[in-house]
């Protein structure tokens, strides 16, 4: 007795593309998996400064440095021909660091943020053809950050830290995509 056994092949699909929220600040997006299920990867924030003044002679530096990134899943169903229907799920964390430093009474001012957090993803993409895609969706959210703050000059030091829970949906909770997909 014989028996003849058919397995369906799973065709991977991969996208890439860019990503904004107010069409100021970019970021990079990744998706790996299948037509039904996709693992998400988001750059959204990085970003960072340094300037240095002179000012009635003292010398005054401040720097700056934003960072925020998302690892989820998202799952996807068809409407239609073109339009595809979005859910899913995303873990967050962003990190902003901030310092200026003054040579007037040796002045030193520190913030540093971290936010972790949780998205939920609900959006739509349509496509464009085979290889392109925009999309759009929204992303309730809960998050929490923590702030530590010091300042310190020739005298003292003040360290300030505080916490809380954020959530919400918001207009930077909407993000846009264009994604090149192979």
């Amino acid at each position: 007795m014989s028996y003849f056994l058919m397995a369906e092949e799973t065709v991977k699909q991969k996208e890439i593309g860019l990503v904004s929220s107010n069409f100021d600040d970019f970021g990079l997006t990744f998706k790996t998996g299948t037509g039904k299920a996709l693992w998400r990867f988001n750059t959204l924030i990085f970003s960072g400064s340094n300037s240095e003044n002179i000012n009635s002679g003292f010398f005054t530096t401040q720097s700056a440095l934003n960072f925020g990134a998302k690892v989820g899943r998202e799952y996807r169903r068809y409407l239609t021909d073109n339009l595809e229907l979005r859910y899913g799920a995303d873990i967050s964390f962003s990190y902003s660091h901030s310092k200026n430093e003054s040579d007037q009474n040796n002045a030193l001012a520190k913030i540093n943020l971290y936010s972790p957090g949780v998205n939920l993803v609900f959006g739509f993409n349509y496509i464009l053809n085979d290889n392109f895609l925009i999309g759009v969706e929204l992303l309730p959210y809960i998050n929490y950050t923590n702030t530590v703050s010091t300042q310190s000059n020739s005298s003292n030091e003040q360290k300030i830290e505080t916490s809380a829970f954020n959530y919400g949906l918001s207009n930077k909770s909407v993000l846009f995509s264009l994604a090149y997909r192979f």
